[in-house]
């Protein structure tokens, strides 16, 4: 797995961090592709805080990449996927 831009290469696609998460709250938490939106909360989702640490853990494995405690202080999709993007890009400077 490469990565490149704040993309991660999965299964031979190029899957941005909102993609990831999107992907992961459908397959995983069943949660309807419909509610899933940038602007969606985890918990307008019905995600709880034990939840959200599993997607945090996911997340990480996925990027490579190490979510440091005090910034994982997100509250939408979209907060949460400029965070990993951000994270991301500081590894590979």
């Amino acid at each position: 797995m490469s990565s490149e831009a704040g993309y991660v290469f999965r299964r031979y696609e190029r899957v941005s961090p909102y993609e990831f998460l999107a992907q992961v709250l459908s397959e995983k938490y069943d949660v309807s592709s419909d509610a899933i939106s940038p602007e969606a909360t985890l918990t307008e989702l019905g995600l709880d805080s034990l939840t959200d640490v599993e997607l945090l853990f996911a997340v990480e494995v996925e990027f490579g990449i190490e979510v440091p405690e005090e910034r994982a202080t997100f509250q939408t999709l979209a907060e949460a996927a400029a965070l990993v993007d951000e994270l991301v890009q500081a590894k590979g400077a």
